[in-house]
């Protein structure tokens, strides 16, 4: 009750991010990664904002063009990647910043859209595991299971 005090810095100033679907932080917390909702509900937009700047300063990451794609984020276990992946029904894509270097960083796609493939991605440092999916129209039986590979799609 009454007033808060500390011997600390000051609070950071309040940002308002609306529309946000799924978030990430980035670059040790000083900025925040977001997935923002276009005009029938669907997380099209991947961007970017510092914490403390205003909402109209956010740098777009990927705008997902494909209306029956939907975007979502996520850093991989490790903390080097944040994985920016965009699903459908049958299919996914998915592209890499490094997660402590976010800003100014330019998203890398790890592999392109194919019909009946999803895949993930996950940090294996020094690269990254592809975990794949593919269906049985996809000519990879049901089910597919997991394979791994190297990463050098992602650095």
């Amino acid at each position: 009750v009454g007033g808060w005090q500390s011997s600390g810095p000051p609070p950071l100033p309040a940002s308002t991010l609306r529309g946000v679907d799924s978030l990430e932080w980035v670059d040790g917390g000083e900025a925040l990664a977001y997935t923002a909702r276009d005009g029938r509900g669907r997380p099209a937009r991947a961007l970017l904002h510092t914490i403390g700047s205003h909402h109209t300063e956010d740098v777009l990451l990927v705008e997902e063009e494909e209306e029956s794609c939907s975007l979502c984020l996520s850093t991989t276990k490790d903390g080097a990647w944040l994985a920016i992946s965009s699903h459908s029904r049958d299919s996914s894509e998915v592209r890499l910043l490094p997660a402590t270097e976010a800003r100014g960083a330019t998203p890398r796609l790890v592999a392109p859209r194919e019909a009946g493939v999803h895949y993930f991605v996950e940090g294996l440092a020094p690269s990254c595991l592809l975990l794949i999916s593919r269906s049985a129209r996809a000519g990879g039986g049901s089910g597919g299971g997991g394979r791994g590979g190297g990463g050098g799609g992602a650095g």
